[in-house]
């Protein structure tokens, strides 16, 4: 592979299986990083030398309190050898796909206890 964009699950925050393998059932977020860094070695074992992983992710907020998931993910990348290229952050409050539901969005956040965050990009080589 030349070119792989990861976007994992944001840990906990929503539930894409009942299987205790899928990352987004995950309990400590130090077994969520374990496992994601993982992938990251998967990945990079069918990645051709100098080529690019984009990490898509951005963070979480639990318990009063902004998580950096992204930056904590990034530095599960770093810790592998990856070199970070490249921090793109992106406001996707006004996408297509959202028009006119920012206040659809709000209120999910907060009968749900969670943050309506900013995604970016890292780009890895």
């Amino acid at each position: 592979m030349q070119f792989v964009i990861l976007h994992p699950p944001y840990w906990d925050i929503l539930k894409f299986s009942d299987n205790p393998n899928d990352l987004s059932n995950i309990l400590s977020h130090d077994y969520f990083l374990f496992e994601f860094g993982r992938v990251v070695d998967n990945v990079c074992a069918l990645l051709e030398r100098n080529r690019y992983i984009a990490l898509v992710i951005g963070d979480k907020y639990t318990n009063s309190e902004i998580v950096p998931l992204g930056f904590y993910c990034m530095e599960a990348m770093r810790k592998r050898g990856l070199k970070q290229k490249a921090t793109i952050v992106k406001n996707f409050e006004d996408t297509k796909g959202k028009s006119g539901q920012q206040s659809i969005w709000r209120y999910r956040a907060l009968i749900n206890d969670f943050y309506v965050f900013k995604q970016f990009l890292l780009l890895c080589a």
